[in-house]
């Protein structure tokens, strides 16, 4: 099927809003332009091209040669190639260069792709086994605390102090050397817990980081304030404090409050759109005296009535009835 425009013109743009009226006007500019534009009889039109009869032989002859001469343009070898493969390369036809391109940028991206992979596994088995160690090591120390609770050393009877004084003192010299040696140990025990604590917290944030890496919003630096500032948002509305947030909150959490935030925004705008149509039948309600009603209303129905039988009639009844139908 033929095109609607001649072929080199442009399509008339007739916009939606201009309706059909318009849409014939502007039609109708279209073909006085097009009109305007045609050559007069017997005029050639301006930048045709002669025929190919009117072309030399010559000058047909050296388009040919210089087509054919056109050399195409050379492939270069991938990075990949070492020297010798280069070499190779170069002297293949264009179509097996392009074939061995390909299939060398294939292998390169599934390299990355199983390099990357690899590297990610690597990375989180090794958090886990750090996890798992920092967790062995958390338990170690609840129970050498025990233990070390059931060494406490005890102190001599202070009664022993008024029957042998000198008994007293020699106990209580050794009572002290073993007390100091129980607190050194209970502060060893109580450094490894910490130690195995802050381990495991810090294992923790990593594998939140990652997880909220994996989110585009988040990898993004452009949109990763607003990420978090609509989530930070939603947790102070509900009285969630942000330094636990930022300390115990995971990738899943944070994911949640930003829905909670979209969902609080949708909810304040049917909020807004309610309350404009409630004020509408508030208006509708009070409405002074005499002031217009909605079309349609059974008051402005009735006053309507009252008036066109009023014209019509001229009587003093039917001037009372519009009187009242006004709400006077």
């Amino acid at each position: 099927m033929a095109h609607p425009f001649p072929e080199g013109s442009e399509a008339v743009d007739v916009s939606e809003s201009l309706g059909d009226d318009g849409a014939v006007a502007a039609f109708a500019d279209y073909l006085e332009n097009e009109d305007d534009e045609l050559p007069e009889d017997g005029e050639e039109a301006e930048g045709d091209e002669p025929e190919a009869d009117d072309l030399d032989e010559g000058e047909e002859a050296d388009e040919d040669e210089q087509e054919g001469d056109e050399p195409e343009t050379a492939i270069e070898a991938p990075v990949s190639l070492n020297a010798d493969e280069k070499a190779v390369f170069a002297q293949l036809p264009p179509e097996a260069q392009r074939a061995w391109a390909a299939s060398e940028a294939r292998r390169n991206s599934q390299v990355q792709d199983a390099t990357t992979k690899a590297a990610n596994a690597q990375r989180s088995a090794e958090a886990h086994a750090a996890e798992a160690h920092s967790k062995a090591k958390a338990v170690f120390a609840t129970q050498l605390a025990e233990f070390a609770s059931h060494l406490a050393p005890t102190p001599p009877d202070p009664t022993l102090a008024r029957e042998n004084p000198g008994e007293y003192i020699a106990q209580k010299a050794h009572y002290d050397a073993l007390k100091a040696q129980h607190d050194e140990l209970v502060q060893q025990v109580s450094a490894l817990g910490d130690e195995a604590s802050q381990e495991i917290d810090q294992a923790f944030i990593q594998q939140r980081d990652r997880e909220l890496l994996a989110i585009p919003e988040v990898a993004n630096e452009e949109t990763r304030m607003d990420f978090f500032d609509r989530a930070f948002g939603v947790a102070e509305a509900l009285g969630y404090d942000r330094d636990i947030l930022l300390r115990d909150g995971n990738a899943t959490d944070f994911k949640a409050l930003v829905a909670a935030h979209g969902w609080k925004d949708k909810a304040a705008k049917y909020d807004a759109i309610m309350a404009k149509q409630m004020q509408r039948v508030r208006n509708g309600k009070t409405a002074k005296p005499g002031a217009a009603q909605p079309s349609g209303s059974r008051t402005a129905r009735a006053l309507k009535d009252a008036t066109t039988r009023l014209r019509k009639t001229g009587s003093d009844a039917d001037a009372i009835a519009a009187f009242e139908a006004q709400g006077f």
